[in-house]
């Protein structure tokens, strides 16, 4: 620390009136030690004494001439102040700001990677966001205006190979990725069409090795999705080089949907007709209602193909008619109220 003490000594006495702008004087790591000199000018009188204050630092403060070894263990712009007192009494009081910076470097996330459509535009970054660290991009491919060159970013938009330099006092850090032209998926399922329910329709999305598939509404990875429902479909395509397109397709029903209720059941657990249940065909939605002859709900669902076995509260239901309310939605959001009677037989 001998050369940082020298150069202590040296701006205090260069700076003395500019320590107001909290610009640092001197810039160390953090953990660092120095070695302070008292700063007399040339003609004064002999000084005596000395008060020494150091914010940030350990210790904080000193009546020696020169202060070894005092050492900032953590970051931040400290203020170092020493009053001298001269041989006839009179006194001056000078200081500096000391700039303790991070003595590591966070790992650099600039990474290989592809553009993935045109134009290109691209950012690197270098990290390392502190004050006193310093940045200098480079590429041998690619001719960087010199301006764009010493920040912590680099806006790009051609492949080439580049590098970014990190360094502070306290070392430095280096990183290289090469950024290329990515190759993007080409995928089309067609146009949107008619189907009808319970037909099986096969939606392709073209299998490339070494490409993912995501498939949605239900998230399938194979590259080909076999439907069974109307609805729509969507599929993304990632090649190796991380570039994603995707296409999307609607299956229409164009079959009317169909809804019929049983007019009786019997549940006798003879495994015939023992639920009560409707037939449904080009449905999304339902809910349906059972009451008894006084209008009291014995049974209801929202699950399809779940139906009345015959009980209420835990027990057998009795003998007799009773009446069914079913509300449903369509695949195409076509709405239908059915309202009818049957018998419970036993």
């Amino acid at each position: 620390m001998k050369r940082a003490a020298w150069i202590f000594s040296l701006l205090l006495w260069i700076l003395p009136q500019q320590v107001g702008a909290q610009t640092p004087s001197l810039t160390i790591c953090k953990g660092s030690s120095i070695n302070y000199k008292e700063f007399n000018e040339p003609g004064s009188l002999p000084s005596v004494a000395w008060k020494w204050t150091f914010n940030g630092a350990t210790p904080n403060s000193s009546t020696d001439r020169e202060p070894q070894n005092i050492t900032y263990p953590d970051t931040g712009l400290f203020y170092t102040e020493c009053e001298s007192t001269f041989s006839d009494g009179s006194k001056s009081t000078k200081g500096i700001y000391v700039l303790v910076i991070y003595n590591l470097f966070d790992p650099i996330p600039l990474k290989d990677s592809a553009f993935c459509k045109s134009p290109t535009q691209m950012t690197l970054r270098a990290g390392n966001l502190y004050r006193g660290y310093r940045y200098h991009w480079t590429s041998p491919d690619v001719n960087l205006n010199p301006n764009d060159t010493t920040g912590p970013s680099l806006s790009i938009n051609e492949p080439g190979t580049y590098s970014v330099k990190v360094y502070s006092v306290c070392g430095n850090s280096s990183k290289t990725a090469t950024i290329k032209m990515g190759e993007i998926p080409q995928v089309d399922l067609g146009k949107d069409r008619f189907v009808c329910r319970n037909v099986l329709v096969t939606l392709d999305a073209g299998s490339v090795p070494g490409y993912s598939y995501r498939w949605f509404p239900n998230g399938e990875t194979t590259s080909s999705l076999t439907a069974n429902v109307a609805g729509t479909y969507k599929v993304e395509v990632t090649s190796p080089d991380g570039c994603m397109r995707s296409d999307e397709v609607n299956l229409i029903d164009s079959c009317p949907p169909i809804a019929w209720l049983p007019t009786a059941f019997s549940p006798d657990a003879n495994n015939r007709n023992d639920q009560y249940s409707p037939y449904l065909e080009g449905f999304n939605e339902m809910h349906m209602s059972i009451y008894n002859r006084w209008g009291e709900k014995v049974f209801e669902t929202e699950t399809f193909g779940d139906g009345w076995d015959g009980h209420a509260n835990g027990k057998p239901a009795q003998e007799g008619v009773y009446i069914v309310l079913l509300e449903l939605i369509g695949n195409d959001n076509y709405r239908k109220v059915m309202k009818g009677d049957f018998t419970l037989l036993r």
